[in-house]
């Protein structure tokens, strides 16, 4: 595996969670379309994962079960395609607060999409491999939605994998805009994303 040297995070105002991801879509507008797959381990943010191009880091608070916590987040952008990964630490190991926290992020990401009145978000539990040797298999839950751009009018795909462990909360999250939103031209390369993610 490929391990790829970490920067230090610079601090961003405070903002609801949605807005690191456009964060992230201004950040990495300038990247390559080739897809150049590489494993990234992440030592702050406790997870491997296969990303399809060099990843851009941000990092802020976010409001996430009535608390204000640290997030971090990790994104390649291929096209009109954003590949990334988001955690949350908790500030303790607790399956309750592990819950609260998947389904504020669950609820954040809906929101983030746009309008979808036509098409209601699509859960199925799953289950996501740790980075452990041997792996532990971990309950999550994939979500899968559809909606309209509310800056640009334009076709957006969403489709993320939620899991949580110890004091951390994960997703995982495939953004597609424009064209590839209309097909599965891109199912490939979202499931190779997705099935890459593992946390330690």
């Amino acid at each position: 595996m490929l391990r790829q040297p970490r920067r230090p995070l610079r601090s961003l105002p405070h903002a609801i969670l949605p807005s690191l991801v456009l964060v992230l879509l201004a950040a990495l507008a300038g990247c390559s379309p080739r897809y150049d797959w590489r494993t990234i381990l992440s030592d702050e943010g406790q997870y491997a994962a296969l990303y399809p191009g060099k990843p851009t880091s941000a990092a802020r608070d976010v409001a996430i079960a009535g608390r204000k916590l640290p997030m971090t987040m990790e994104a390649s952008r291929i096209d009109d395609t954003l590949f990334a990964v988001g955690v949350v630490t908790l500030p303790a190991d607790d399956a309750a607060l592990r819950r609260e926290a998947l389904a504020s992020m669950q609820a954040g990401l809906v929101a983030n999409l746009g309008a979808h009145p036509e098409a209601p978000a699509r859960t199925r539990a799953i289950t996501v491999t740790s980075a452990a040797k041997p792996p532990v298999a971990l309950e999550g839950v994939e979500l899968t939605v559809t909606g309209v751009s509310p800056q640009d009018k334009s076709p957006r795909r969403l489709t993320a994998r939620l899991v949580a462990s110890g004091t951390r909360a994960y997703q995982a999250v495939v953004l597609e805009a424009g064209d590839a939103a209309r097909d599965a031209r891109q199912a490939e390369q979202v499931e190779q994303f997705l099935t890459g993610f593992h946390p330690f």
